[in-house]
């Protein structure tokens, strides 16, 4: 069986270390892992089950392990989260050097930039998978889809508003 290859949709070359990201993280398969919808339409509010309550903590503590990320918006979905992530530069001089230039001797040779939005992602992947996992007895299970969605959100025309609130209707607008 031939091996499977992913295209990677970041841009070459452009800098995930600043601006602000609506993100889009899917659980594996789209299953219903982190809770439940509870009520309709306005009234409609998620249910975090034992998963989505360690999700929501592991989010939370972003700005603690990555220093320069404030959080905006968040909801969590029975089967995905939505949020807005904004990155103000990498919080460390880990990998540059003096002028600000990153260090190539210092810089990982695969994999994201540290600080940067594919990092901080993989990071709290990891950590929610391996608490997951531990909370439900099942080491090794795959708890989010492979990847994630990203979009810069524009500082003109009311965009970041409009992101905001279908962040905050999702539970209203659930199948």
């Amino acid at each position: 069986m031939a091996p499977i290859f992913h295209k990677h949709p970041r841009l070459r070359g452009n800098d995930y270390t600043r601006g602000a990201y609506f993100v889009t993280i899917c659980a594996y398969r789209r299953g219903d892992i982190f809770g439940r919808i509870m009520g309709a339409g306005s009234n409609a509010r998620m249910e975090l089950n034992d998963a989505g309550l360690i999700v929501l903590d592991r989010w939370n503590a972003i700005p603690e392990h990555h220093p320069g990320t404030r959080l905006d918006q968040l909801q969590i979905m029975p089967d995905h989260l939505h949020a807005i992530l904004v990155l103000n530069g990498p919080g460390s001089t880990q990998g540059v050097d003096a002028t600000g230039a990153l260090d190539e001797r210092r810089a990982r040779p695969n994999g994201p930039a540290p600080g940067s939005l594919g990092a901080i992602i993989a990071a709290f992947k990891s950590v929610t998978t391996k608490r997951i996992n531990a909370a439900l007895g099942q080491p090794g299970g795959t708890i989010w889809h492979h990847g994630y969605y990203e979009r810069a959100i524009r500082r003109q025309g009311g965009e970041y508003g409009r992101i905001a609130q279908y962040i905050t209707e999702n539970p209203a607008n659930w199948r």
